[in-house]
């Protein structure tokens, strides 16, 4: 177990200093520069190179550079917040990111599973049906598209929600980012509850117990729900990491000074270390929860242990 453990963290570390290397390259072939105000002068624009020593060799930038992330310091920001630490940028956004996301899979996540289920059990009815239409629409629209429509119906046509995220109501505020987020979510869980619960009431000890009389309560709390759920809670877990990485429309139409918001400010104004340090930990926070569900996989089946030899 120490061996499968100690591959995956390997690859891991491996993954994200290739995403850290992708994402330098990037920065440095995009045209442009952070000093890009038309009330700088050549002087000041050089002099501001020169401090951050921008004007240095290629590599010694990207080897500097790592072994900064590498002791947790993201460099600062260069134009939205001008000598600010990157990482107080971060955590000032990434709590409330964080609790928007978390409801917005809290929420999809227990309509989707419950519509899943329903659907499982009615498996070629209406029911089903209209559930995996749903899904589909969930998943193929963008979340910005149910923000934009609910901004314009709940916000400012029928004025029951604030158009934009104030912390004088922050419960309020965000309700109608929250819901947009979930529909993908819900549309993801409906998709896999159903063909997993529909995997499980199709096998023969569900048909078998069926057979002496359980009642569909019984088989869905014993049997359906306890087999089919690790499936659904690993898609979970990617969701809330991909809920704060594609949340950056959403943040941006309420106005919420979340991490989305800020990457997207920072793309603007070509903020090179803000939007480097962003991604990166977009990168490491996928790769983490992939690299722990990876581990406990291997706790809990061996099977995964002995193909990962």
């Amino acid at each position: 177990m120490v061996r499968y453990i100690a591959k995956k963290l390997l690859i891991a570390i491996a993954t994200l200093l290739v995403i850290l290397l992708i994402l330098f390259v990037l920065m440095e072939l995009l045209p442009g520069s952070p000093f890009n105000n038309p009330k700088l002068s050549e002087e000041q624009k050089q002099a501001l190179i020169d401090h951050y020593g921008l004007n240095r060799p290629v590599i010694e930038r990207f080897f500097r550079y790592v072994a900064n992330m590498l002791r947790g310091d993201l460099g600062v920001s260069y134009v939205m917040a001008a000598d600010v630490p990157v990482s107080r940028l971060i955590s000032s956004g990434m709590p409330i990111s964080m609790i928007i996301g978390f409801c917005a899979l809290i929420l999809g996540s227990f309509t989707g599973m419950i519509l899943g289920f329903f659907a499982a059990f009615r498996k070629g009815r209406a029911m089903d049906i209209i559930c995996r239409i749903l899904s589909v629409i969930s998943i193929s629209v963008p979340s910005y598209i149910f923000a934009i429509m609910l901004s314009y119906f709940l916000g400012f046509k029928w004025k029951i929600f604030p158009l934009i995220f104030t912390f004088d109501s922050p419960v309020l505020s965000s309700f109608m980012a929250v819901i947009s987020l979930s529909i993908y979510v819900m549309g993801v869980v409906i998709r896999f509850t159903r063909d997993e619960s529909a995997a499980v009431l199709s096998s023969d000890y569900v048909l078998f117990a069926r057979s002496q009389g359980i009642s569909s309560g019984v088989l869905l709390f014993r049997y359906v729900l306890r087999n089919s759920l690790m499936p659904v809670i690993t898609v979970m877990a990617m969701l809330l990491v991909s809920l704060l990485t594609g949340s950056l429309v959403t943040e941006s139409i309420f106005s919420i000074p979340g991490i989305g918001f800020l990457l997207s400010a920072a793309i603007t104004a070509n903020d090179y270390n803000v939007v480097i340090a962003l991604s990166f930990v977009f990168a490491a926070l996928f790769v983490g929860a992939r690299l722990i569900l990876d581990i406990i996989y291997g706790l809990i089946d061996p099977r995964v242990r002995v193909s990962g030899r």
